[in-house]
């Protein structure tokens, strides 16, 4: 059986090295997770600015040759953030990062980059991984969807009902087919799918998805196909049709006084002999969807850049917020551990035998699960064993 699209199913012991779990509460902190555990209970799965502010939120992230699949797990258990992998990808892929302390959004990026010809893209909703001539296109899909469905909220109620763009819950098990996946979801939203024989077999891994439009869910399964709804102008009927690369679309995108030169600059960059259309607040392209894919993701990332640039070594590490979870483990693997996260860890006669013998030893994480700054929390992890435990702006300082 060929595994498909948008799974995250745990495959037991895929388990990740889930070093400083970042905690950002107004200055960014992290945790370190040395055990592996899956919850019982369902995550709350993070939307709309949740989600963005999550994304910025800055974690070490390290994995060595561990499956797509079980990574996007763990993010999806930790964080509350939805990856989803499109169904090109292999799930089985063994992915190797060690991204140190950086935010979310960059860890996803890095976890892409490892993936050969990979690329990740972000809604209000979800994060999708998948082919990197492709999944760019999904934002076009879903602002096209989304002026469709404008036009549709406009149409009287005895010609279209409110459910057909309502907002449902989509779900299903394991080894559902994606045209059943639509299909259901249609009759839910007394919509007609007019010709679902488009979509081609496949199987997929059990995802439960955030609320969205019937539409939206269309652009999320279709674009995996190379297909998009085309929503019809009077009636609650949905076609399916192949993306046209070719095709002209012109689109307008609301941008931000600060972002606008940030837009301009980039955009001169990689598409230097396509012309944009400014206005006061707006920007207007005329292009393909692949162009138009191109702008949206300039314009997301411009929009978070002063957030994303932020260096962390700004943060004190006398107030910064930190929280391991797990049982016992040495001193010795404690502090590489922080080393290998840009944290500074002296320990003064390192190369002694005395000190050789302190690093053997074991530490309960007990003393630290719950959030602490790191004035206190370094005296409480490493205060058995050093009788010196000075915390610094930018360095720990550990001396018998």
């Amino acid at each position: 059986m060929r595994e498909g699209g948008l799974g995250m199913l745990p495959s037991g012991s895929g388990c990740l090295r889930r070093w400083l779990t970042g905690l950002v509460a107004g200055i960014c902190g992290c945790g370190l997770a040395v055990s592996c555990l899956w919850a019982d209970e369902p995550v709350r799965l993070l939307t709309g600015s949740a989600l963005q502010k999550a994304l910025q939120s800055s974690v070490s992230w390290s994995a060595d040759n561990v499956p797509l699949r079980s990574q996007l797990e763990s993010l999806r258990q930790q964080t509350g953030i939805l990856v989803l992998r499109d169904r090109r990808l292999d799930p089985r892929f063994p992915v190797s990062v060690d991204t140190g302390f950086v935010p979310r959004a960059v860890v996803l990026q890095q976890l892409a980059e490892a993936i050969p010809q990979c690329h990740s893209v972000v809604t209000d909703s979800y994060v999708l991984l998948g082919p990197a001539d492709r999944v760019g296109r999904l934002p076009v899909l879903l602002k096209l969807a989304s002026e469709q469905l404008n036009s549709w909220k406009k149409l009287p109620s005895n010609r279209l009902p409110k459910k057909a763009f309502g907002d449902i819950l989509p779900a299903w098990s394991a080894g559902t087919e994606p045209r059943e996946i639509l299909e259901r979801a249609a009759a839910e939203c007394g919509i007609e799918l007019e010709n679902p024989e488009l979509l081609s077999h496949d199987v997929w891994d059990a995802v439960s998805l955030p609320r969205m439009t019937f539409a939206e869910l269309a652009c999320l399964v279709l674009v995996q196909f190379d297909l998009q709804p085309e929503l019809a102008a009077d009636t609650a009927v949905v076609r399916l049709r192949p993306i046209d690369p070719a095709a002209v679309l012109e689109l307008k995108h609301s941008v931000s006084v600060r972002q606008k030169p940030l837009v301009q600059k980039a955009w001169q960059q990689l598409h230097p002999d396509a012309a944009l259309k400014w206005s006061s607040a707006n920007v207007v392209l005329s292009g393909g969807i692949d162009l138009q894919g191109d702008l949206l993701g300039i314009l997301q990332s411009t929009a978070q850049a002063r957030t994303t640039e932020a260096p962390v070594t700004e943060d004190s590490l006398r107030t910064r917020l930190f929280q391991l979870m797990g049982e016992r483990v040495t001193v010795e693997y404690l502090v590489q551990e922080f080393r290998k996260n840009r944290i500074v860890i002296e320990i003064e006669g390192e190369e002694t035998a005395e000190v050789g013998a302190v690093l053997k030893a074991q530490v309960d994480l007990a003393v630290v699960r719950e959030k602490l700054p790191g004035l206190k929390f370094f005296p409480a992890l490493f205060g058995r064993q050093f009788r010196r435990v000075e915390v610094r702006d930018d360095r720990v300082v550990l001396g018998l």
